[in-house]
C-alpha cells in the first residue's frame, strides 16, 4: 500500500493503519465470500421499506459498511462496532473513502457511524433496531460467543438476519481447541449447528465456508450456563482465538 501521510513520514498511527490494512480493509466481495450474499438480504428488504439498518460487528476500517452506502447511498443506514478506537475511527473511515474511490456524498449516504464497546459486555443499541447485522473474520476473538449472538437476536428487528463468518471449528487450532463454542449436554458435546437449529437458525454453507444464520428466536440461549473461555494464545503464541465453553441446563 502506498504512503497516506500527504508530506513526510507516516505518523505511529498511520504505520499502525498500513499495517493491519490487509486484515482490516476487507470489503464487499469478502464479507459475501465468509457470510454470504448480504446485498441479496438488503434488496429483498429494500422492495419493502425505505431504509435497511445494518450493524457490522468488529468493523475494522468499515470497507464492507463504505461499499454498501457507495451502491446503496441513502437507502442503508450503517454502523460499524470496534473494540478500541485504534481499529478503526473516523479519519480511516475518511481517509479509505477518498483512496477507494467511494464518493458516498454523491450517493447520499453519509459515513458510517462508528461506536465502540466490547461486543462480550453487550451492544450499546436498542432492541428491534438492525434489520441487518454482520461480521467477518471477528468471531474468534470475541469472548462469549452465545452471549454476543443473544445480543444480535436482541437487537434485531423481527424479520431481521444476522450474518457472522464463523465456521464451527477453527482449523488452525489444534483439535483440542479447534472448536471454539462448546456446548456441553450432559456427558456429551452438543455441536453449534444443532443447538442453533433449534432455535431456527444455521450453519449454512458459503463460498469459503460456513456462516451463522442468526434470527429473531425467543428464549435463545436462556438454558445455557457460560463456564470458561480459554484464550489460545496463552497456550502457543501461533494459537489464535479464544474458545467459549457452555453448560446446557434443562
Amino acid at each position: 500500500m502506498p504512503n497516506i501521510s500527504a508530506s513526510g513520514p507516516q505518523a505511529p498511527w498511520e504505520a499502525r493503519y498500513s499495517r493491519k490494512q490487509g486484515h482490516r480493509g476487507r470489503g464487499l466481495a469478502d464479507l459475501h465470500e465468509r457470510v454470504g450474499d448480504v446485498c441479496a438480504e438488503i434488496d429483498a428488504r429494500l422492495r419493502r421499506q425505505k431504509v435497511v439498518r445494518v450493524l457490522e460487528l468488529g468493523c475494522g476500517y468499515a470497507i464492507a459498511l463504505l461499499d454498501l452506502v457507495a451502491r446503496y447511498g441513502e437507502r442503508v443506514e450503517t454502523y460499524g462496532l470496534n473494540l478500541r478506537r485504534e481499529d478503526g475511527q473516523d479519519e480511516i473511515l475518511r481517509r479509505e473513502a477518498a483512496r477507494r474511490g467511494l464518493d458516498v456524498a454523491a450517493r447520499g449516504g453519509g459515513l458510517p457511524t462508528l461506536v465502540h464497546a466490547d461486543v462480550a459486555q453487550g451492544l450499546p443499541f436498542h432492541d428491534d433496531r438492525f434489520d441487518v447485522v454482520i461480521s467477518q473474520v471477528a468471531w474468534q476473538y470475541f469472548r462469549n460467543k452465545i452471549g454476543v449472538l443473544r445480543e444480535v437476536v436482541r437487537v434485531l428487528r423481527s424479520d431481521g438476519v444476522g450474518m457472522i463468518d464463523a465456521d464451527e471449528f477453527d482449523a488452525k487450532l489444534p483439535p483440542e481447541y479447534g472448536r471454539l463454542v462448546e456446548i456441553w449436554d450432559g456427558g456429551r458435546v452438543m455441536p453449534l449447528g444443532d443447538y442453533l437449529a433449534r432455535h431456527g437458525m444455521a450453519l449454512a454453507a458459503t463460498p469459503s465456508g460456513r456462516a451463522l444464520r442468526v434470527a429473531k428466536a425467543r428464549g435463545f440461549a436462556d438454558d445455557l450456563v457460560r463456564c470458561i473461555e480459554i484464550e489460545t494464545g496463552s497456550i502457543d503464541p501461533r494459537f489464535d482465538g479464544i474458545k467459549c465453553v457452555y453448560r446446557l441446563v434443562r
